[in-house]
This record gives structure tokens, C-alpha cells and sequence, in this order.
């Protein structure tokens, strides 16, 4: 399978509040594994790290098993839904799990062949799930953030022992107020010839679809620091054309990659190590997201870069 997957999380709020407190809801939402039947993620509270240096501690009356698999297409699910929580700023959160190694009952991931296995934080399950974006809890109102969990990129596959798989968490968090959309109209048949050379077929492009934070961003396998989205290029042996859709990003600029070699993709990758493999890319520089927007690229085109390694 590819070694990647995401998840995604809201928090609206509606309830009357007390007079320094701020209410809170917090939703999930999710886009596919390759490869999984089900990524079942067992949540069993959250905290909330002030500034001021108090730690609100959120526990659940029972743990919440939630299949990250049934949250596409922007369905969401709530883990907490008007929970009322001291007003201020908030430098972490952190979503606790019940992930330990060799564990059934738990966290687990299902393949489509039917194997299933535990999902396993190498970290510790102690540590759960950290984001360190600060946001605000208004007082005597309402808060809302949106939390990115990119599950494509945090299974990254069986573990040493093959009985378990790794999950390391890569997420983002975000004010649902503050997000955009990039379309992007890929052709793979135009992408097979710049990058595997005049004849390439389409069948020869194993497509995939990166966004790098910042508009001159060097695509490289692995992603880097500046790696925010990606997914694979659907290629159904008709036509070569393929659009896809990467919601829920930040305002600001992009890097739009794509490339003929996203089954060479590994997110543990690192330049200069044994083993790492360099990928075509062809992208589109300085694509600009606004707030609720959408910003349309096409791959490749006129403006795109030539291709890269």
C-alpha cells in the first residue's frame, strides 16, 4: 500500500457559555488510504495547552474507535461537540489514543487483502497526537479550527517485526475561516512525455499530486519540511485527463507538484541517505490560496517549470 493517508478535524461552537469560558466542538473528516479497507483510530480524550501555562484535560466516558476510512468526501464526526474550556490562547493541543504495540482492541489498520493490523506510535501512546499551532478560544463566544491529519502520510507502512504498522502522526491545524481550495487539472499523457520522455505512455505514469508550502518550494521525495498535501493521480486506462481537489489549506502560497513517480514516493525518505531515490516533478509555482477560494492550476502548461529532479 501506499504508505500514507489523512485525517481531518472542525470545531465549531454553539452553547451558552460561562463568563470566561469559550465552548468548543471538535469534528474529524478524512480522504483515503491507498490500499485500506479501514484505519481505526482509538481516541480517549484531548488536552489543551494554555499559554499561561495550565493544561485543560478532556477525557471521554469510553474511547471513541473511529475509522478514518468512513470520513471522505466531507463527512466528519464529532470527538467532542460544545465543550466548555477556559478562554485564552492555547499554544497545543494534543489528541489522546490508545495505540500500543502488539495491541488488538485498539488502534489497527485493515488492508484491502483483509489483513489487519495494530497501529503502533513508536513514540509511545502516551504521547497521542501533538499539534503546536497556537489558536484562541474566544471568551462569552464561539471558536471554531479545523484540523488536517494527512493519514497518507502517518501510516507509513509494517514495522520491522511486520506485525504491526507505524503510525506518525503529520497534521495541521487550522481556522475552518481561513481555508481555501487548489483544483488541479493534470494530463498524464503530457506528463508521461516531459518527464519519461517523447513516446512514454500513459500506463508508464504513476501519477501523484504534491503541495509544498511557499511558492518557490523544491519538491523532493520525502516532502521535507514544506510538504503540506498529497494524493495519487487516478489513471482509469480511458482518458488521460485527471482533476483532483486538496481542500482545507491555509491562505497563502504554494508550490504544485506533480510526478511520474509516486510509487517510488516514500515519506521517511532523506536526500544524501542509502537508498533515496530522486522523482520527475513538473510544477507550478506561486499559486495563491484564498480564504473559501479555489485556485485552478493545470499540469503541465505554459507556466509550469521545466521538469525536475
Amino acid at each position: 500500500m501506499a504508505r500514507h493517508v489523512r485525517l481531518a478535524a472542525l470545531l465549531p461552537v454553539t452553547a451558552a457559555l460561562a463568563a470566561c469560558n469559550g465552548s468548543l466542538t471538535v469534528n474529524l473528516t478524512d480522504t483515503p488510504a491507498d490500499g485500506a479497507a479501514s484505519v481505526v483510530v482509538d481516541f480517549t480524550g484531548m488536552e489543551l495547552h494554555n499559554t499561561d501555562g495550565k493544561t485543560v484535560t478532556i477525557n471521554f466516558p469510553s474511547p471513541q474507535q473511529i475509522d478514518l476510512m468512513q470520513l471522505q468526501n466531507g463527512a466528519t464526526t464529532a470527538l467532542i461537540q460544545n465543550q466548555s474550556v477556559p478562554a485564552g490562547t492555547y499554544d497545543w493541543m494534543q489528541l489522546n489514543v490508545r495505540a500500543d504495540k502488539d495491541t488488538q482492541g485498539e488502534s489497527y489498520i485493515t488492508l484491502n487483502t483483509g489483513a489487519q493490523y495494530p497501529l503502533y506510535i513508536p513514540s509511545g501512546s502516551e504521547a497521542g497526537l501533538k499539534l503546536t499551532t497556537s489558536f484562541t478560544v474566544a471568551q462569552n463566544g464561539s471558536s471554531q479550527l479545523l484540523i488536517e491529519f494527512n493519514v497518507r502520510q502517518s501510516v507509513t507502512g509494517a514495522d520491522a517485526d511486520g506485525q504491526n504498522y507505524d503510525l506518525v502522526p503529520a497534521m495541521r491545524l487550522e481556522d475552518p475561516a481561513k481555508v481555501g481550495t487548489i483544483a488541479a487539472n493534470v494530463d498524464l499523457g503530457a506528463l508521461a512525455s516531459q518527464q519519461l520522455g517523447p513516446g512514454a505512455q500513459v500506463a508508464q505514469c504513476q501519477g501523484g499530486l504534491f503541495v509544498f508550502s511557499g511558492g518557490s518550494a523544491a519538491p523532493q521525495n520525502g516532502g521535507g519540511t514544506s510538504l503540506v498535501d498529497f494524493q495519487p493521480i487516478p489513471y482509469f486506462g480511458t482518458s488521460p485527463q485527471a482533476s483532483l481537489s486538496l481542500p482545507n489549506l491555509a491562505k497563502g502560497t504554494y508550490t504544485v507538484a506533480a510526478t511520474c513517480n509516486y510509487d517510488l514516493y516514500a515519506p521517511t525518505a532523506v536526500p544524501g541517505q542509502s537508498g533515496y531515490q530522486t522523482l520527475h516533478w513538473t510544477t507550478q509555482g506561486n499559486v495563491s490560496v484564498t480564504a473559501n477560494g479555489t485556485a485552478t492550476v493545470t499540469l503541465p502548461s505554459g507556466t509550469t517549470s521545466n521538469t525536475i529532479k
